[in-house]
């Protein structure tokens, strides 16, 4: 960002509210750093052996081998590259085509001699990104077996069988996974400390990674030194024990198009290819197929305008509630640079974000206007709404500004709720007036100000009088068992009752904790879900909650009498039998869940819409409720627990816990109170 855009910009948020230094509230990185994050890069540096012709030099050649492409390896250089894009964060490759690994191993030199680096490539990287302010998230793969040679499947247990998969027959499951966390033991341990996160590979479209992988053994090695992790995997439809889902484009769905005004959002971060591919693939200046590999083909890519990349960056941080917004793709060649247009294309895109950038990075999407998954700007009505952190200024996005030459654009009221005090330009400081009552808010620009065609930005204070909102909306969280989407912790603060996390059968003293991501005056704390007597909640300052206070112990509730007496899933004729599944899955007389193939296992009834059918007695009535595939079904009321809380209680982390007993399940925990 240049000087006189940066001191307009942060003129602008200070005459709306007083400037916090929100970043600087923690000096350990959380989990909330990423769900606050919109703006990554990802890249694939990457020896494939005898499995594929991965990074090469500018000229086409390939390097000598892992150790002369680690040499080659600026780091340095890669990070003012980082730099100069406006990057928050970058998503970088420890391993990936037949497991060559980065930096000294000596677990891999003890399992498959020749497969890790004499240089520590992942270290020097991590510091020149640290030393830019630019967060580091590590791509790494738990299946890559199936590239591996004969040789290497027998040194761990693989099996080769038709791919992506092992011969299930043959193979020794117990021997990988062993090998596996190890490899990852050792990952964690070197960079741990220094990291904001891992990436799993999911491996295989078909979202059957489970047989392959022991994920909670997977997820225990990695979170048990450093519980900050963040664990994000490509979402097939299974997340495992991983925490968020990864949409991976590859110039496929509505990316085909040149257009950005027909990309579709996502809720999940997005990694999108931006050069020839996730790696440097092309010789410097071809611009088309100049290699070609036995299992890889490329094809000539569509060039994204940064214009048109700038404008989807700031869509997907209206709509990404998961965290992580966009995460650009493409890799440096081996001794440095960059396919034809690819920095460029990223440092033009900086520095249109760079310009707007408080209403952009580091914040959430807005509860007053969300932005559904799936919407494309050519959608919008007028543009998104982003927040800041601490929840006192909203940002309203004008992507498609009044086409009759208006200078006034009227929104809804707010979906939340909120009242809006005075109102700016987030560039210039300018007063916008602002007017607002029950029927919607009313922006007029002044009298010398245009709608910029790109996105005009106006602030909007939060007044004083707002009515609370729920301070826990898509915070982060952990929990002390989770395995797939259905029952991830995140159910908990994603606005819906009917969806929930619940531990796993096996969790004797489950706990769920939230991360506000400030410290904040809290005011009361509102648990629906199954309470029970003995139930403790606590609140710290601290990730560890080495300062954690008791401030409420649950004297229990009254339990409702659920009893499902039939349930099928399927269509059609092909129906499966999924009754004692939902018996299974009830907790103190509620039930709540996903209609889909978990239920089975398999998919009773293959590309066909299915649906859940079940018919229940609840509080002695007979019913039958009838659900889609996909969507969440829940029986029986959720219990609520409510604590007010005393002036002058303040914290920033929020734990449940259940010392013994039934699963614990969570539908929504809300909070109110004021960041300071």
């Amino acid at each position: 960002m240049t000087p006189s855009l940066r001191s307009l910009a942060l003129l602008a948020l200070a005459c709306v509210s007083p400037l916090t230094s929100l970043r600087a509230q923690s000096a350990a990185t959380t989990p909330a750093d990423y769900r606050s994050m919109k703006y990554g890069f990802f890249v694939h540096y990457v020896w494939g052996g005898d499995a594929y012709s991965a990074t090469i030099k500018k000229d086409g050649s390939m390097p000598a081998g892992l150790d002369d492409l680690a040499a080659r390896f600026d780091a340095e250089g890669f990070a003012r590259d980082l730099d100069s894009m406006g990057v928050e964060y970058v998503l970088f490759t420890a391993w990936h085509a037949e497991m060559n690994v980065l930096y000294p191993s000596k677990v891999m030199d003890k399992w498959l001699p020749g497969h890790s680096a004499k240089r520590d490539l992942i270290g020097d990287m991590i510091r020149a990104c640290k030393a830019k302010g630019i967060d580091v998230l590590l791509y790494t793969h738990p299946r890559d077996g199936h590239d591996f040679t004969d040789a290497d499947m027998a040194k761990t247990g693989w099996y080769r069988g038709q791919h992506p998969n092992p011969d299930f027959d043959k193979w020794d499951r117990n021997k990988w996974n062993d090998f596996i966390n190890e490899a990852y033991g050792e990952l964690v341990d070197r960079y741990g400390k220094d990291i904001l996160g891992l990436y799993l590979d999911e491996g295989s479209g078909a979202a059957d990674s489970y047989r392959v992988i022991d994920y909670p053994r997977l997820r225990k090695t990695i979170t048990s030194k450093h519980p900050h992790l963040v664990m994000m995997q490509n979402d097939y439809g299974n997340l495992y024990s991983a925490d968020l889902g990864n949409q991976e484009v590859f110039y496929n769905h509505s990316f085909a198009n040149a257009d950005g005004d027909q990309w579709e959002s996502y809720k999940i971060p997005i990694s999108i290819v931006t050069g020839s591919i996730f790696w440097a693939a092309f010789p410097e200046g071809k611009d088309g197929p100049a290699q070609s590999s036995a299992k890889v083909g490329f094809n000539k890519w569509v060039h994204y305008s940064p214009e048109s990349m700038f404008r989807y960056t700031v869509l997907q941080a209206g709509s990404n509630t998961d965290g992580g917004g966009v995460i650009w793709a493409a890799g440096p060649y081996a001794g440095g640079g960059w396919e034809t247009g690819v920095l460029d294309r990223m440092k033009r895109t900086g520095k249109l974000i760079d310009a707007i950038e408080p209403s952009v990075k580091n914040t959430y999407p807005s509860s007053a206007y969300p932005t559904a998954p799936g919407t494309r700007i050519a959608d919008l009505a007028w543009g998104v709404a982003t927040r800041s952190i601490d929840d006192r200024r909203e940002y309203i996005h004008v992507l498609r500004p009044p086409t009759d030459g208006s200078k006034t654009l009227k929104l809804p009221a707010p979906a939340d709720g909120r009242k809006f005090s005075k109102a700016a330009l987030l560039l210039d400081k300018k007063p916008v007036e602002l007017r607002q009552d029950e029927n919607g808010v009313s922006l007029k620009l002044p009298a010398a100000s245009n709608w910029d065609v790109l996105d005009t930005v106006i602030v909007l204070a939060v007044a004083e009088d707002s009515p609370p909102t729920n301070l826990a909306l898509w915070k982060a969280c952990r929990a002390s068992s989770h395995a797939d989407n259905a029952r991830h912790p995140s159910k908990a603060t994603d606005g819906s009752s009917l969806s929930s996390w619940t531990s796993a059968a096996d969790d004797a003293s489950p706990w769920a904790w939230f991360d506000l991501a400030l410290p904040c005056n809290l005011n009361r704390i509102e648990l629906l879900g199954n309470p029970a007597a003995g139930d403790v909640l606590k609140i710290a300052n601290s990730m560890d909650f080495r300062d954690a206070k008791t401030v409420a112990t649950c004297s229990g509730s009254p339990q409702q009498d659920l009893v499902i007496r039939k349930a099928t899933y399927g269509k059609d004729g092909q129906i499966a039998d999924v009754t004692d599944k939902l018996r299974q899955s009830i907790v103190d007389g509620s039930l709540s869940l996903i209609a889909e193939n978990q239920l089975v296992g398999s998919d009773p009834a293959p590309n066909l819409p299915k649906e859940l059918r079940v018919e229940f007695t609840l509080g002695g009535k007979n019913d039958v409720a009838t659900v889609a595939e996909g969507q969440p079904l829940t029986l029986g009321k959720a219990q609520a627990w409510s604590i007010d809380l005393p002036a002058g209680t303040r914290a920033r982390f929020i734990r449940i816990e259940r010392p013994a007993g039934a699963p614990l399940r969570i539908a929504e925990l809300r909070v109110s109170g004021r960041f300071e």
